[in-house]
């Protein structure tokens, strides 16, 4: 019969977090295969169901008093278990993680569960679950490897230890103790952007609830509410009849009421250059700003790279709704102005757009790039593979996609993020095949003409069939771009997916259809 946890004590932040989770009965410990004298083959892991922080889940937790929390066949079979009542039962999977890693006294039988892990991980994330890992102290070996540093959104607890190797095998192994604090911390952990956050053991609670909200509810469920599909455009090949093209974005006189979220807006009218100057000196706010107030009480994707910014969470409530908005993915390319990404950059977008993917969350892009880094440690670092992976995955998006670009718009750098399914401008914004000064030097042509010719203003764009609209100045920020973005995802997520799909699939695969 199953029963309350009673491992947790009222100086363990866990105590609270699983105080309603119902125990499932454990299962039989691991057999002595190696014959180590007295081993005790009991699971060290056990999981339950119940809310956690208001949410109903399935949650893992490691009892660092059972082998130092160490994982072994039996606790491959438990954690196997929990994974697949998190799939049967439509729940996110919670890992409290407390462990040294792979039960040694087990051998390679201990080993081979790493593994299952993965296989049952993948099982979760096929079925467009999501997996949230707490790594407490210590988090190292093993379950690092599977569970803490491989959950979508990730979390450590400050003071643990955290790394592939506890401190003391790095110094038996390499002669060298790692620095104190610098490495192998919680701390070091998200500084190198392998966890989303590193928090206070009494903070630990507030950010589960935070992350659990943010993804809890996949836009799918809205499924139910769903109008009937609209018929797929005929004529086979021929798209010009298709409606990701037509759903406002030539049209920028047309009515403000909203509509599809393509709006109907006007840019100031420039050239080329007048155009690329009020992008880069106008008056706006960072997109990484923005995205904060877009996506209000969500939680951050983690990485390396300072110039990027990914969030997962609920849009901002829309004018006269009086609450909030759907559950999105939120991507900022750049987070500063000015700034140019780099290779850990785009792998945060990838893995941004293969979390929309997974859970069916819609992707926001927010673009403001003059392009992606381009100096020689860029380079050696892969940045150009990196913005074709990323790129591939925005593409892929199994989820409706809309890109904004909020300023600048620079190349394949910006190109990455803003493949979707719907592409907005910013009257302000541009977007180049190349900077105006890179095209300059290449035609060995002025850098006005190169600005004025490259087809980079809003109405060209629009004109060209690579933008679906132009914003009304005062949406292009909050609350009223909340309400543009939250219509426009309301108008994909009513569509046939397949059609949807087949629309991007035909928008971005041939070439534009307009002309200047």
């Amino acid at each position: 019969m199953a029963e309350r946890d009673s491992t947790a004590t009222d100086r363990d932040w866990r105590a609270a977090v699983l105080a309603d989770v119902v125990r499932r009965p454990a299962g039989a410990g691991t057999p002595n295969r190696l014959g180590w004298p007295g081993y005790d083959g009991r699971p060290a892991l056990w999981w339950g169901t119940g809310p956690v922080a208001g949410v109903d889940a399935v949650v893992a937790v490691w009892d660092f008093s059972v082998n130092g929390g160490s994982f072994g066949e039996a606790d491959a079979g438990a954690f196997t278990d929990a994974a697949a009542a998190a799939v049967a039962g439509r729940r996110p999977l919670v890992s409290l993680v407390r462990s040294g890693g792979t039960r040694l006294q087990e051998g390679v039988a201990g080993l081979v569960g790493l593994a299952r892990v993965s296989l049952a991980l993948a099982e979760l994330a096929a079925a467009g679950l999501p997996h949230i890992a707490v790594s407490d102290q210590p988090t190292t070996g093993g379950m690092w490897v599977t569970v803490g540093s491989r959950a979508d959104l990730r979390c450590a607890v400050l003071g643990a230890t955290v790394g592939f190797a506890g401190p003391r095998v790095v110094a038996a192994v390499t002669g060298e103790t790692p620095p104190a604090g610098a490495s192998h911390t919680a701390a070091a952990a998200q500084a190198a952007g392998l966890v989303d956050a590193a928090v206070a053991p009494a903070a630990v609670a507030s950010w589960l609830r935070r992350a659990l909200d943010a993804v809890a509810l996949p836009a799918h469920v809205l499924a139910a509410a769903r109008t009937p599909d609209r018929p797929a455009a005929t004529g086979g090949g021929d798209q010009t009849g298709d409606d990701s093209r037509t759903s406002g974005a030539g049209d920028q006189t047309g009515d403000d009421s909203g509509g599809s979220g393509t709006g109907a807006g006007t840019a100031p009218v420039r050239g080329g250059w007048e155009q690329v100057l009020a992008a880069r000196t106008g008056q706006r706010r960072p997109a990484g700003d923005i995205l904060d107030d877009l996506l209000p009480d969500g939680v951050d994707l983690s990485g390396p790279d300072r110039t990027v910014r990914a969030r997962v969470g609920r849009l901002a409530g829309t004018p006269g709704t009086g609450g909030p908005g759907p559950h999105a993915v939120g991507f900022a390319l750049a987070a500063r102005r000015g700034g140019a990404p780099g290779p850990a950059g785009y792998r945060l977008l990838a893995r941004a757009a293969g979390l929309a993917s997974r859970l069916g969350l819609p992707l926001v892009t927010l673009v403001d790039t003059p392009g992606a880094e381009c100096g020689p440690a860029a380079e050696a670092g892969g940045i150009a593979a990196e913005i074709g992976a990323a790129m591939a995955e925005v593409l892929g998006c199994a989820s409706p996609t809309l890109s904004v670009i909020v300023g600048e718009g620079g190349s394949g750098g910006a190109l990455a993020a803003c493949c979707t399914d719907v592409v907005l401008m910013s009257p302000d914004g541009y977007v180049t095949a190349l900077s105006p000064e890179g095209t300059a030097t290449t035609l060995r042509i002025g850098l006005d003409q190169a600005a004025d010719t490259a087809g980079l203003r809003p109405s060209d764009l629009v004109s060209l069939g690579f933008a679906d609209g132009v914003l009304p100045a005062d949406d292009t920020d909050l609350p009223g771009l909340a309400h543009r973005v939250t219509a426009a995802l309301t108008e994909l997520t009513m569509r046939d997916n397949a059609v949807r799909l087949r629309q991007r699939k035909a928008k971005w695969s041939t070439g534009l259809d307009g002309f200047l």
